[in-house]
């Protein structure tokens, strides 16, 4: 039994850095477009946007498991 639960700890911790990265990525998409519609620099501030939200992501997933080896 402890063999499962281990196994269902390790699938819950890894689903919540895929969804840590998605809300990410997404927010940057999001803040892009408006910076888009803003400044009318289309494509250039979703990409930027992009770019930003995946670099945040890796940035809060790397935090996030050092945290817990420590």
């Amino acid at each position: 039994m402890a063999g499962k639960q281990e196994w269902w700890q390790f699938l819950s911790y890894a689903s919540s850095l895929g969804l840590q990265m998605a809300a990410c990525v997404a927010v940057g998409v999001l803040g892009g477009r408006l910076w888009d519609s803003w400044l009318d620099t289309a494509p250039w501030g979703t990409v930027f946007g992009i770019v930003l939200g995946f670099l945040a992501g890796m940035w809060s997933i790397y935090r996030k498991i050092v945290n817990r080896q420590e």
